[in-house]
């Protein structure tokens, strides 16, 4: 079968297609045919060896994949057939033709939702719905209201829409107007400017000087630090990526006056590293948001649909800042 094959740590847009062995599903696993893979700015970090996560070589980079069941092992149960049409989460293997997933994180689709946008459910909406609801996390609920930083980007147009759908009011920040603009059509109540030194008053200004309840910050930096600031006592914030660059530092001090709690998400561990403990869980959040999808609750927004041999080209327009949406690969 055809295939991206890491042999050494490099550039992404230099990654090519090469033939390889299918394969070989397990009594707990699943085969599946590829139909759609996301490609994003974290699996540029693995290709480049920059990711928590180093696996050996060689390998096959791609932790999403959309398709339908070839194979299913003997022991893989929970009513997974050969034909279903399924979304999986894996640790390696998703940039090929085919691929084999633990049964535990393969998860069905409804019929007659697009493939490409239901990668969009394994990389930014199932972390951010977990971020949103679980009760370790923000917890939120109908009538608080929600800060989202970086809302342009894939994780935070999920939250604005999933915010949206549990009642939730939005204040949202992005770069540039035609970003702001865009944020406004998926739904935020107040969007605002990604400017820290403007962000407290701009905040306490739309909440009547209360603050927001909770914080989704996708960005880092100085917009996390003045986050903090924008809370309501016993308010929550969960730090969901670094793409300023900068990884900020917790003022404890204001953790401790405002009974605030920083809260961390890793949504790998729940998926993959402690997977059959938590499968339950999981599987629930995959089954609201197939379910929502299904019903056009949500709509997340594919940019660019490439051929598997295309990789190279993907990488690149991932790296677009000006870029609104996924981009995906259709093997």
């Amino acid at each position: 079968m055809r295939a991206v094959v890491i042999r050494a740590w490099q550039e992404p847009w230099d990654l090519t297609v090469s033939e390889t062995d299918v394969p070989v599903c397990g009594a707990d696993a699943v085969r599946i045919a590829v139909r759609a893979v996301p490609v994003s700015h974290a699996l540029g970090l693995l290709v480049r060896g920059k990711y928590q996560r180093k696996p050996d070589f060689p390998f096959v980079p791609g932790n999403t994949v959309v398709g339908e069941i070839l194979e299913v092992g003997a022991n893989a149960g929970r009513g997974l057939r050969v034909g279903q049409r399924v979304i999986a989460s894996v640790e390696f293997g998703a940039l090929a033709e085919q691929v084999v997933a633990p049964a535990v994180n393969v998860y069905p689709l409804p019929g007659g939702v697009d493939a490409a946008a239901a990668t969009a459910i394994n990389t930014s909406y199932n972390s951010v719905y977990a971020a949103l609801t679980w009760p370790r996390l923000l917890d939120l609920r109908a009538g608080q209201t929600l800060l989202v930083h970086g809302a342009a980007g894939g994780a935070g147009s999920a939250a604005v829409e999933i915010a949206r759908e549990l009642g939730v009011r939005v204040i949202a920040t992005a770069s540039t107007e035609e970003r702001r603009a865009w944020v406004r059509g998926r739904g935020a109540d107040v969007v605002l400017a990604s400017d820290p030194a403007t962000l407290r008053d701009a905040v306490r200004a739309a909440t009547g000087g209360k603050g927001v309840d909770a914080v989704l910050d996708t960005v880092g930096g100085e917009l996390f630090t003045q986050s903090i600031r924008c809370l309501a006592p016993e308010g929550r914030i969960v730090p969901l990526g670094f793409a300023s660059g900068r990884i900020p530092e917790v003022a404890a001090n204001l953790i401790l006056v405002k009974n605030i709690s920083v809260c961390g998400l890793y949504m790998g561990y729940y998926k993959i590293d402690a997977r059959d403990r938590y499968e339950g869980e999981v599987r629930a959040i995959f089954d609201t948001l197939g379910a929502w999808l299904a019903a056009g609750r949500i709509n997340p927004k594919v940019f660019a649909r490439l051929s598997l041999s295309n990789v190279g080209e993907a990488f690149r327009l991932v790296e677009d800042r000006g870029r609104l949406g996924h981009v995906v690969l259709e093997p």
